[in-house]
């Protein structure tokens, strides 16, 4: 039990540390180079694409049908919308046994 508490503060210290040294670094720059600017832009979607893959690859039915559906209600619904929907669509899915 005393290893989760370790785990847990040094990733809370570590993702800390990149986030403040990340901003740290571009506060220095007078100019952020096109290039750096359009790989930051690039990140929010490489991070959603990180974590919806491996549940549309790897998920149960449920999840995949919520994940189609969550896809189309965010061309609609605002985010907060489209994430209480989807998880109360999986819920229900899995509480009617489509698993």
């Amino acid at each position: 039990m005393n290893d989760i508490w370790w785990l847990i503060t040094l990733s809370a210290v570590l993702t800390y540390g990149t986030r403040v040294g990340g901003y740290l670094l571009l506060a220095r720059m007078e100019r952020i180079p096109p290039r750096l600017d359009a790989a930051l832009n690039a990140v929010p979607a490489a991070v959603l694409t990180a974590i919806v893959s491996p549940v549309l690859i790897d998920g149960d039915t449920a999840e995949r049908v919520v994940i189609v559906l969550c896809g189309f209600l965010a061309l609609r619904l605002s985010l907060l919308q489209t994430v209480i929907v989807g998880t109360a669509s999986v819920a229900f899915l899995r509480s009617v046994g489509l698993s």
